[in-house]
């Protein structure tokens, strides 16, 4: 009997010719990739990934919707080759000055160099590569190489984004004046690439040489969804993937941290957004070399553990994190163990009750890939912080707390249509600090008396409501949801000054910028109303601290009058006290209203003037405690 074709001849004969051709396409295409790329860069770090990792390319083709939103995303753009297209401006012949040396940046073909002159030096000096970029949603920072291999070195001025303004990189972050370096050389590979890339291995050589490698640039795929070699190897088969398909069931090849329990979920998003350090020595050694073992869908770190301050694990390594920096503790928390830092979400989010409840998890509110298809403006609206739709109102909260919202003016004591019913306003406040700005917390909290008095940490009624005291806010609480009672021993300037003041004028650098900027959010402007506003932020245009500055400058720029007003918040003392005389004769002269009537806790007389003895005795009073919000 003769063989049944299942393909006609002709077509049999012109499948094997395709397939041969095609063959011979890809071996060209990769020979030609080869002649493109030519040998990797010895001057940075270079993508060359290992063990089980493929790169984000490579899951393109069977992935291309989660691909481009991914894509999309500030992740993805964490950490950039510095090609021109990555750059966030044109900085061609671009000359920049601070403490004495003046640098240029300038373009050649593909690559810009950045060159430094000395004070009294003749001309520039010789060129160095900008080889990586780090951010492009709010801050970006880029990196030089140094002639010792892989090592880099920061470029000393960051660009703000949002301004269109370059400042010095100290000055854009909040840590102390007096600093004028804020990363050493090589610092990037032993410690900002751990979170930065995709399975970061510095490989420490000797001195300040590293040969460091990533499996990619940027947070990508295989960060969240574990080593990708395996699930395409299994995958080739159509037969498997239509099974899996069509059964709906998970793939043991990959992870999908959507499918994991809680816990296992928000480790995920763990591994970079929390505070750690390395079990012991040895194990830093090792990730140096190898990179780290934890992959998504692990119960724990492997080579690291999560720090909280309040709970007793870990207890020898946390001595030993104070011992080398006796502020560690200080620099990333409130002295109750709430994290007060950006990018360290995971230990909010575990210390709170809905994650102790086991079903809570970052995806109960946030999304990786948007529903295809979207719009680029819906794109770029989720890339901003990544939020499932409806997730920014009270929705976010009333998915479970749905009695709460069925009589929801009861539970808040507000309007149901004003900032005071929003779950988020009182549950998670902008008591977290980072990137130029204030920052809702991850851990779910109800507002209290004792969170301000004993831990200095501004709480959400009176972030609100600026203009009113500590005692006010006690009051409140104590008559709507029974708290203890005002103390009868709170001081007379708790209860006699509103507690925006006290932040603004006694608090430490990190309580004022917060407060800052709360005084240019919308719903604290029409809780507390804006005429009175207008001396504190100009009083914040000289605070020692230039991101306190930053802050009290942009607020300053949301109300009547200010819009767009320029202010040099990063250049020398003598340019700032001219700006800020600018500004308080345009607010005296133009701005201000005769006559207006003031809260008498904000301690303004009629005509808007302070009344210079408090004022100066709360100035003095100034917490002046050195701090280092180590974003």
């Amino acid at each position: 009997m003769a063989a049944v074709r299942l393909i006609p001849e002709s077509w049999h004969a012109r499948l094997i010719a395709g397939a041969v051709a095609w063959g011979l396409a890809l071996t060209a295409l990769s020979a030609y990739q080869a002649r493109r790329d030519g040998p990797p860069p010895e001057n940075r770090p270079i993508r060359e990934p290992d063990g089980g990792f493929v790169t984000a390319d490579t899951c393109r083709s069977c992935h291309p919707g989660n691909h481009a939103s991914w894509h999309a995303s500030f992740h993805r753009t964490m950490t950039q080759v510095a090609k021109p297209e990555n750059l966030q401006t044109n900085a061609d012949g671009l000359e920049l000055e601070h403490a004495g040396i003046t640098w240029r940046l300038e373009r050649r073909g593909d690559a810009y160099y950045a060159r430094q002159r000395s004070p009294g030096g003749d001309g520039f000096g010789a060129p160095r590569e900008v080889v990586l970029l780090t951010g492009s949603h709010t801050l970006q920072i880029l990196w030089l190489e140094t002639g010792e291999g892989r090592t880099l070195v920061q470029f000393p001025f960051a660009y703000i984004i949002a301004e269109k303004l370059w400042a010095p990189v100290t000055q854009t972050f909040l840590l102390p004046p007096e600093y004028r370096d804020f990363y050493a050389v090589g610092e990037w590979n032993g410690a900002c690439m751990d979170c930065h890339v995709t399975d970061a291995r510095s490989r420490f050589v000797a001195g300040d040489r590293f040969d460091s490698k990533v499996a990619d640039f940027g947070i990508s795929c295989e960060a969240c969804h574990g080593e990708g070699a395996t699930h395409i190897a299994r995958n080739r088969s159509p037969l498997r993937r239509f099974a899996l398909h069509l059964g709906g069931g998970a793939d043991d090849t990959i992870v999908n941290p959507a499918r994991l329990p809680a816990a296992e979920s928000t480790l995920a998003c763990g591994q970079c957004h929390s505070v750690w350090a390395f079990n012991s020595q040895a194990d830093k050694l090792a990730w140096n070399q190898q990179g780290g073992t934890y992959r998504a869908g692990g119960k724990d770190l492997a080579e690291r553990f999560v720090v909280q301050p309040g709970d007793t694990s870990h207890a020898a390594q946390k001595e030993q994190l104070l011992r080398v920096n006796p502020h560690f503790f200080g620099d990333r928390f409130w002295p109750d163990g709430m994290i007060r830092v950006t990018g360290r979400e995971y230990n909010g989010t575990v210390a709170s009750p809905c994650f102790k409840g086991g079903e809570f998890s970052c995806l109960s509110c946030h999304e990786m890939h948007p529903a295809q298809p979207a719009t680029r403006q819906a794109i770029a609206a989720w890339a901003d912080d990544q939020l499932k739709p409806g997730m920014r109102g009270d929705r976010a909260c009333v998915q479970c707390h749905e009695p709460i919202a069925r009589n929801l003016t009861a539970h808040t004591h507000h309007a149901a249509d004003s900032a005071g019913s929003s779950c988020m306003n009182c549950h998670l406040p902008h008591t977290t600090y980072g990137l130029l700005r204030a920052m809702r917390s991850h851990q779910v909290s109800s507002p209290t008396l004792r969170e301000s008095l004993e831990h200095g940490r501004p709480n959400a009624c009176n972030l609100c409501h600026l203009d009113r005291t500590l005692a006010w806010t006690g009051e409140k609480l104590h008559e709507w949801y029974a708290q203890p009672p005002v103390p009868a021993a709170l001081p007379a300037d708790e209860r006699e000054i509103a507690a925006g003041v006290l932040w603004l004028l006694k608090g430490d650098a990190g309580q004022r910028a917060l407060t800052a900027w709360s005084m240019g959010w919308a719903p604290a402007q029409v809780a507390s109303g804006r005429d009175w506003l207008y001396p504190y932020l100009i009083t914040g245009l000289g605070d020692p601290y230039a991101a306190s500055r930053f802050v009290a400058w942009k607020s300053l720029q949301t109300l009547p009058g200010f819009d767009g007003f320029a202010f040099p918040y990063a250049r020398e003392e003598a340019a700032r006290e001219a700006g800020a005389r600018a500004a308080y004769a345009k607010w005296w002269d133009g701005v201000r209203r005769d006559g207006a009537v003031h809260p008498p806790a904000v301690i303004l007389d009629s005509t808007g003037r302070l009344r210079a003895d408090i004022f100066q005795r709360l100035l003095r009073q100034r917490n002046q405690r050195e701090v280092f919000l180590a974003e």
